[in-house]
């Protein structure tokens, strides 16, 4: 039992099903809102000629193939990561022993094997898609992450990427890209302050980041400025009529306050607890963000 809530902690269930939410949100947008929400009588059909069913299944494959993904991902990290954590994180699954190293190993390939599969149904594009991240994760873990801004990009793309597989899975990819830049801005804010605050054992590992390399002040100015980058295009789309009021009335209450909180918390205290702590309500506020795409679009 204690191995097995060892491997639950290490797919961080929390993360996949932020991801399993994004790549909703963009199947969404992948056609006719209306449809969308009133498609899930039975049998319902889209203009296109689209089964409900079909775009059911084609979603719910989407989702659970990029959530086990980015799970494998994670555990991947952990196994590379495993100095560091015995630093930064003593207690996570294998630097505190809940968890061997060939357990975990076999246990990410398991779920990128399994996200593979699942991606079948959304054909040609939507494999390719997910062997892309596949291949970005595993970059990322062996190589990018010890770069300064590719490691954070690369993330930062990945959850841009899941919105526009949402996109494949609905049969419609151009207006996923607008939370895919979304999604981008915002994890590069916040990947820049999760690397200030594992600064220290990065260091002690030799991990060159760009906290590591110019310091957790520097990378968190960088990171308010994703994030501020964010809060001004974020009011793109109600401007422009691509999104209504309530996409607005979300935005402005639920989502502008912690950028701005957030920033200016991270300028001006970038010690490891508060960058830890602002880290953590980012990323409770992921949701919000999906929810405001969601119903402006509906």
């Amino acid at each position: 039992m204690r191995t097995l809530k060892g491997l639950f902690l290490l797919a961080r269930p929390v993360n996949a099903v932020i991801c399993g939410l994004s790549v909703f949100c963009g199947a969404i947008l992948g056609g006719d809102p209306l449809a969308r929400a009133a498609g899930f009588l039975p049998f319902y059909s889209f203009g296109s000629g689209t089964n409900i069913q079909s775009w059911q299944f084609r979603t719910l494959s989407a989702m659970l193939s990029a959530a086990l993904i980015l799970a494998a991902g994670n555990v991947f990290n952990d196994v590379l990561d495993v100095r560091t954590d015995s630093i930064n994180m003593p207690h996570r699954p294998i630097p505190s022993g809940m968890v061997s190293m060939p357990a975990a190993v076999m246990f990410a390939v398991i779920l990128a094997v399994m996200g593979l599969a699942l991606s079948l149904p959304l054909g040609t594009c939507g494999i390719a898609v997910a062997v892309l991240a596949v291949v970005t994760l595993a970059a990322y873990d062996i190589r990018l992450k010890g770069v300064p801004l590719a490691g954070n990009t690369a993330v930062a793309g990945l959850a841009g990427l899941a919105f526009i597989y949402g996109g494949i899975a609905g049969h419609g990819v151009g207006k996923s890209a607008l939370p895919a830049v979304f999604a981008l801005l915002f994890h590069l804010g916040r990947e820049l302050i999760k690397d200030a605050a594992d600064i220290d054992g990065d260091r002690a590992a030799g991990i060159r980041t760009a906290a590591t390399a110019w310091g957790a002040g520097p990378s968190c100015r960088l990171a308010a400025a994703a994030l501020m980058a964010l809060a001004v295009v974020a009011v793109g789309p109600f401007t422009f009529g691509y999104f209504g009021f309530a996409y607005f009335a979300i935005i402005a209450v639920g989502v502008w306050p912690v950028l701005i909180y957030s920033s200016v918390s991270a300028v001006r205290n970038p010690s490891e607890q508060n960058l830890r702590r602002i880290s953590t309500i980012l990323k409770l506020d992921m949701p919000v963000g999906i929810l405001a795409v969601i119903v402006g679009y509906l």
